[in-house]
């Protein structure tokens, strides 16, 4: 997988709420169509999306250290 181009993010939808209305059915379809049009671009620019099993799970958590910068005493 490819490190995430943050370049074009400005050129993405306005996901920022700014229409006041996203919450309702037609500012829900137009997020959606928004994410449409991001995600076909994506692929059209060379891009790829792997589907994970639903089982995925990052990495477990770990139990930090209680010590001066990460050492025990």
């Amino acid at each position: 997988m490819g490190e995430f181009d943050e370049s074009n993010l400005e050129q993405s939808g306005n996901w920022t709420g700014d229409s006041g209305d996203n919450h309702s059915v037609a500012g829900r379809a137009r997020v959606r169509a928004q994410l449409q049009s991001d995600i076909e671009a994506f692929l059209q620019g060379g891009g790829t999306i792997q589907e994970v099993g639903t089982a995925f799970q990052a990495d477990p958590l770990r139990k930090v250290g209680t010590g001066f910068n990460g050492r025990t005493a």
